[in-house]
């Protein structure tokens, strides 16, 4: 039996972002039962001058070895005038393996 799908909207804003260098995290939020949070690396990761955003699992010691999601989600670019640069969709299986870390792969 599949679980019920929750939809979530998360809304992160980010001042002066053209200034940014260093990564930048999110609040946390909820969705489906669990808390999550984005990375933003405004200069990239392995790719100079690309923006880099991951979303991320929080509170990995409060879940259960083996714990496991899956997350279908779009991450959504908007310059200050709220109009959209980019738009891009994920769909992941995450799985708990330590405490210290987790899988994320796609299908």
């Amino acid at each position: 039996m599949e679980e019920d799908q929750e939809q979530t909207s998360f809304t992160f804003e980010i001042d002066n972002f053209s200034e940014k260098e260093a990564v930048i995290t999110s609040p946390n939020f909820l969705s489906g039962g669990c808390e999550w949070f984005v990375k933003v690396y405004p200069e990239g990761i392995d790719i100079e001058d690309h923006l880099s955003m991951y979303l991320h699992v929080a509170n990995l010691v409060s879940l259960r070895l083996g714990w496991k999601r899956r997350a279908s989600y779009s991450l959504v670019l908007l310059n200050q005038s709220g109009k959209e640069l980019f738009r891009t969709y994920g769909f992941c299986f995450v799985r708990l393996v330590s405490f210290q870390s987790y899988w994320c792969y796609r299908s």
